[in-house]
């Protein structure tokens, strides 16, 4: 039996692209969260209070799931007192919070790389936001890396494979190598996720 199974000797300019592309993706994904989860844990940016003036609630559905999320204006204060933001605002929390209430935030405005890593302005501080944050990028590596990994091992130029087919090719693949990689490339996201992302957490903010 050979290590995995064979893959194609040419490979489609089309398919390299569209792997090289969702590679990228994931790249980027990590990025933004690993730097708001630095920005939670108060290595970037501006401290302050943000003080809800309103949230509304927003939803989103694909197909037969639906979820939603929160947006919420108010007003930042820097901990210092010399920046002070009357239109300010948080985007995509879990909570909708009450008018008056105070949230503890990382104030980016004046960093235009950083606001367009964090697809936001401010982002909420806490040691528990920044694992969150920390967490959501290695679940994104976990949702992309293994099927590229499985894909490129496997049958790298086929664009047209089914979910059945992909399904009996990863049955195909038990006691392989490629079986192996692909389930170390899924267990070091989850090692990630729940053991990196809280030891990142707790270590980042234990004087906080």
């Amino acid at each position: 039996m050979s290590n995995s199974p064979q893959m194609s000797g040419k490979t489609p300019l089309k398919t390299l692209c569209g792997h090289l592309f969702f590679l990228a993706v994931a790249l980027v994904f990590f990025t933004v969260f690993f730097v708001k989860g630095l920005t939670s844990a108060g290595l970037t940016g501006t401290h302050g209070i943000f003080t809800v003036k309103e949230c509304v609630r927003e939803s989103t559905s694909h197909r037969s799931t639906a979820s939603h999320y929160y947006d919420c204006d108010g007003t930042f204060r820097s901990d210092d007192g010399k920046t002070v933001d009357d239109k300010a605002s948080l985007g995509d929390l879990d909570t909708g919070y009450d008018p008056g209430f105070k949230l503890a935030v990382q104030g980016h405005n004046d960093s235009t790389v950083l606001s367009a890593l964090s697809a936001a302005t401010y982002t909420v501080a806490g040691r528990e936001a920044a694992i969150g944050n920390f967490a959501t990028g290695f679940g994104g590596l976990l949702f992309i890396i293994p099927v590229l990994l499985f894909s490129w091992l496997t049958r790298f130029d086929d664009t047209t494979r089914t979910i059945a087919q992909q399904w009996a090719a990863w049955r195909a693949s038990a006691g392989t190598r490629t079986r192996k990689i692909v389930l170390s490339a899924a267990a070091a996201a989850l090692v990630g996720a729940f053991v990196i992302s809280p030891a990142l957490g707790f270590a980042l903010t234990a004087g906080s």
